[in-house]
């Protein structure tokens, strides 16, 4: 490949292992592009888009601890780095630490309130805290915002039979399996 090139002339071309990496991930070679961006990072170890590639990759093959660990690292090069922020809370999701994951979506929410993803993030984490009725104002506001999100639709359908309303959870589910009938009855 091109980057191979590059690489072969200059091996400290962190901006080449980035993008090797990049393409090794969307080629479903994800321990290739660990070891990219693990190169990059020996090369420069404040590079916060390796750090956040490498956990971005991790959480993709369920490595979410690990994953955690490097959006950590992008965090402490710059605390306000979002997408580390969200991919952390994701994880932190995944691993079933509700509540941390509850207060990196808070933080991305007090910056942008109108943060689709941290809200229905934020939703499914208060729904699996048990915290149905909360949850759903969360998935409301995100509706608000995107009328036809097919994802938010779901999770609010299962807080609503969480809460035992069953005919309001149909209605959600038609509208993740019919989109374009939103709001039409």
């Amino acid at each position: 490949s091109l980057y191979d090139q590059i690489l072969e002339i200059n091996g400290n071309n962190t901006v080449a292992l980035e993008n090797q990496g990049k393409i090794y991930y969307y080629l479903g070679r994800h321990e290739d592009a660990l070891a990219c961006y693990d190169k990059a990072i020996a090369i420069n170890p404040n590079l916060i888009t390796a750090w956040f590639e490498k956990g971005y990759t991790l959480r993709k093959i369920h490595r979410y601890d690990d994953a955690i660990l490097c959006f950590d690292h992008a965090l402490s090069i710059d605390p306000e780095y979002t997408f580390a922020l969200a991919n952390k809370g994701y994880s932190l999701n995944e691993l079933g630490k509700y509540k941390e994951a509850i207060a990196c979506f808070d933080q991305i929410l007090e910056s942008s309130g109108n943060n689709l993803r941290a809200m229905t993030a934020k939703g499914i984490a208060l729904r699996e805290l048990g915290k149905n009725e909360e949850s759903l104002a969360y998935f409301e506001k995100a509706i608000g915002i995107n009328p036809i999100n097919s994802f938010v639709w779901y999770n609010k359908a299962i807080a609503l039979r969480n809460l035992g309303r069953f005919k309001e959870a149909d209605d959600a589910i038609r509208i993740v399996n019919f989109p374009q009938r939103t709001g039409k009855k």
